[in-house]
């Protein structure tokens, strides 16, 4: 069977309702591109009013440090004020980093595979949005006999006759599954394609052929 190498499913912490679907299932994208897009309106509206709570408890604190200096302040003052500064910094950031996710970026290029979203729509925090896969990086995972390990190794040359296209593609094996199942005898063998074409979709499956030195 055809699997991609990666695959993601993506979430996110906002609440907040859906600008943007930038592709749908089975859509290819490029790596940077931005998957979804929330309407951050009201959110950008809450950084720039917790920026002037940051600027009023800076002006606080630099009014206390003054006052300490003519004798006329108290630590005690000083000290909340500080508080209520840091306090302030703090949300200021939280919320900044929030809006860091007002777009889904992906992190590679691939395709989306499912997408559970549209447009408008308010999601349910850290509920999956969509999946993603890698649409070129693909390999091949194979359940063959455990007595072939013996032969077949890493960097050994096969065919992929995969069922959906018809086709016979180049392959070589990558590695090995890390157990052999004792009930059937079997192992895992995963192998990648020597050019994977744009044709070849995860979840395809197929039969392989392995070859020796001479063909």
């Amino acid at each position: 069977m055809v699997r991609p190498i990666h695959q993601t499913a993506i979430s996110s912490e906002i609440v907040t309702p859906v600008l943007k679907v930038g592709y749908r299932e089975g859509q290819r994208f490029d790596a940077g591109a931005v998957l979804i897009e929330f309407d951050c309106r009201r959110p950008q509206h809450d950084l720039a009013a917790l920026a002037a709570v940051v600027k009023e408890a800076t002006v606080q604190v630099e009014s206390q440090q003054h006052l300490g200096r003519g004798g006329a302040g108290n630590r005690t003052d000083l000290g909340v004020a500080e508080a209520r500064h840091a306090k302030a910094v703090a949300e200021h950031a939280s919320m900044r980093q929030r809006l860091e996710g007002c777009r889904l970026i992906a992190p590679y290029a691939g395709v989306v595979t499912e997408l559970a979203v549209a447009a408008h729509e308010t999601p349910q925090p850290n509920r999956p949005l969509l999946t993603i896969a890698s649409a070129t990086r693909l390999e091949i995972e194979l359940i063959v006999p455990s007595r072939l390990l013996a032969s077949v190794k890493p960097g050994q040359d096969l065919t992929f006759a995969v069922d959906e296209t018809g086709r016979v593609y180049r392959s070589r094996v990558a590695r090995s599954g890390g157990a052999v199942d004792p009930s059937s005898q079997t192992v895992k063998l995963f192998a990648e394609f020597v050019d994977a074409p744009d044709e070849i979709m995860p979840g395809m499956s197929g039969t392989a052929r392995f070859l020796t030195t001479g063909g």
